[in-house]
């Protein structure tokens, strides 16, 4: 699989795996077994730029999307399958004698090893027989080369004799003794390396089927890509999946422009658009469907964000020296790689306003001579806009504010331009802080 650049500063901005509350991955997790659970998330943190590899897993999800197929697993119960074929004891014998001892034994003094073979039996049993429904149900016509490879598995093991045979009979009744012992021996020793390979493939479904259901509850779209070698993102109705209601915006990067200078007051959704498309651009290059109505996209060769950089007291960084090792490693990484899309919220402001106006146009400039890389920047330094307007793959956007009824509005949508709003100060004076700070210093003079 082609190699896609990321790092955990990325992997945090965009709150793809987020421990505590919701993160992107949660949108995801509709899987009923542990393993499947497992394997969403290994698909997850595997992004590729190899074309065949998001084709396949964007094709299985769509198949399992438009034919509203389910898998009605109980995790419980795969949870005991694993158990049984792993338990530490030797498969019961088929022959009449043994087969009969272990019967005695079990009846004369009843023990939890009877129990684990019969119940793992039982639900093995029950799993095989939902398996061969679901493999009934799958359509030749359209179905996608990955998960083709998958029936033509299943329907290989199904049809064996022994497993035919007992598919074909359905459970309920208590199974004799001799059969306890053929069945127990037929999987865990005879057949135990092709149902540990059936049970990978149980996950697998169940990671693409969840993926499914995240399409159909929350109105998730499937990435089309392009093949151009020049950065290109265009998408319509993109949104934050973890933002209630959130406010759609569309988005091209292309064309000619592939420098976004982006403006705008506090809390007028900056911040939340740049993780937005952040996160947009990653699900489309793992192959999952993505929070937006369209997408089209160039295949990248990785996703660098600098979101919520933090300072590094432990090694004496300050934020702003932070900031700078921040951009000096996104260089190298530019300086390495082609076709990256890049991502920096607030610019330099972990220091003064001359230092910050220095040190954004230089670095705005300089990235602006890059043409095969993606670059999208917001700051509130928007005096350097001007000096910016010669280059002309650079594209200014904004987004509005404005006071009603001495509260601020904002309406989170993204225009063409340069903001020239400043709500800063409105919104701290707006707070009271002064008052309450001249009624301290009053109530200090009346005390002494």
């Amino acid at each position: 699989m082609a190699q896609f650049e990321i790092d955990r500063q990325t992997i945090n901005d965009l709150g793809l795996f987020t421990a505590d509350g919701i993160s992107v991955y949660s949108f995801f997790n509709h899987t009923k077994t542990i393993g499947g659970e497992n394997k969403l998330r290994q698909l997850m943190e595997t992004p590729s730029n190899n074309l065949p590899v998001l084709n396949s897993r964007k094709q299985s999800v769509k198949y399992f999307y438009d034919n509203k197929l389910t898998l009605p697993l109980n995790k419980k119960d795969i949870d005991f399958i694993e158990y049984y074929l792993a338990y530490n004891a030797t498969p019961l014998k088929t022959n009449i004698i043994d087969a009969a001892l272990s019967k005695v034994k079990n009846q004369l003094s009843p023990t939890n090893h009877h129990y684990i073979i019969t119940q793992g039996i039982s639900d093995l049993h029950q799993l095989l027989i939902i398996l061969n429904d679901f493999n009934n149900s799958l359509k030749i016509a359209d179905i996608p080369l990955a998960i083709s490879d998958i029936k033509m598995q299943l329907s290989s093991f199904l049809t064996k004799p022994d497993i035919q045979k007992l598919v074909s009979t359905r459970p309920g009744s208590e199974m004799r003794f001799m059969k306890v012992s053929y069945y127990d021996n037929l999987f865990r020793k005879v057949e135990i390396a092709a149902i540990t390979s059936l049970l990978k493939m149980v996950y697998e479904l169940d990671a693409y089927i969840a993926i499914a259901k995240a399409v159909e509850l929350h109105g998730f779209c499937f990435a089309d890509y392009d093949s151009s070698a020049e950065p290109y993102v265009k998408i319509s109705g993109l949104y934050h999946p973890c933002i209630k209601n959130a406010v759609v915006n569309n988005v091209l990067i292309g064309e000619g422009k592939n420098l976004f200078f982006l403006t705008g007051a506090n809390m007028a959704g900056k911040s939340s658009f740049l993780k937005a498309l952040g996160i947009a651009v990653y699900l489309a290059q793992v192959g999952f469907p993505v929070p937006a109505t369209a997408i089209n996209i160039s295949l990248f060769k990785g996703l660098i964000t600098t979101i919520n950089l933090s300072d590094n007291i432990n090694i004496g960084y300050s934020h702003y020296f932070s900031e700078v090792n921040r951009v000096k490693q996104t260089a190298l990484k530019i300086k390495e790689h082609d076709k990256l899309f890049v991502i920096f919220d607030e610019l330099f402001r972990g220091t003064n306003v001359k230092d910050a106006y220095s040190a954004s146009l230089a670095t705005i400039t300089a990235l602006s001579k890059i043409k095969n890389s993606a670059f999208l920047i917001s700051t509130h330094i928007v005096e350097i806009a001007d000096e910016l307007k010669a280059f002309e793959n650079i594209a200014f956007k904004y987004f509005d504010s404005s006071i009603n009824n001495g509260q601020p509005v904002f309406d989170f949508k993204l225009r063409d331009g340069v903001s020239s709003e400043t709500l800063g100060y409105f919104i701290f004076k707006n707070e009271g802080i002064i008052e309450i700070l001249e009624q301290a210093a009053g109530k200090r003079i009346m005390d002494n």
